[in-house]
């Protein structure tokens, strides 16, 4: 019998093994990296919108951003702690505007058509092709 095609087929089929495994190893890397990339958004645009609420008026106590913490699933919800929980609207839309920018600073924007970032009172939500995201702030 002759083997002339038996290396071919053996290499055939390591290297679609292989390509296998890199496919299911990306796509679990892009699912965590989406996740990685909006949940900093988040806390630096809180962040930076907490200081600039700060700079812009002097008397008011200074905002901290203590934690985000973040849910799993298909449907994730965000929620932002802040050290000063008594804030006004217009602060809380301050902070909320601040987090949609860092958002559509890191590549996330604005569909005109779906809205995927809607920048409502008290909540922003974000549609991407992996996961629904639900940010507000506690």
């Amino acid at each position: 019998m002759d083997s002339r095609g038996q290396l071919s087929a053996e290499y055939i089929l390591l290297v679609g093994f292989v390509l296998a495994v890199v496919l299911i190893f990306a796509w679990y890397v892009s699912d965590q990296s989406e996740q990685n990339v909006i949940a900093t958004a988040v806390r630096v645009g809180a962040s930076n919108a907490s200081a600039e609420i700060g700079i812009m008026n002097t008397t008011t106590t200074p905002i901290r951003v203590n934690k985000v913490d973040m849910t799993s699933g298909e449907k994730i919800n965000i929620t932002i702690f802040l050290s000063n929980t008594a804030l006004s609207p217009q602060q809380r839309q301050t902070i909320l505007g601040g987090v949609e920018q860092s958002i559509e600073s890191a590549g996330y924007t604005v569909n005109s058509q779906i809205d995927p970032v809607s920048n409502t009172v008290n909540t922003l939500t974000i549609d991407t092709s992996k996961h629904d995201y639900l940010i507000k702030i506690s």
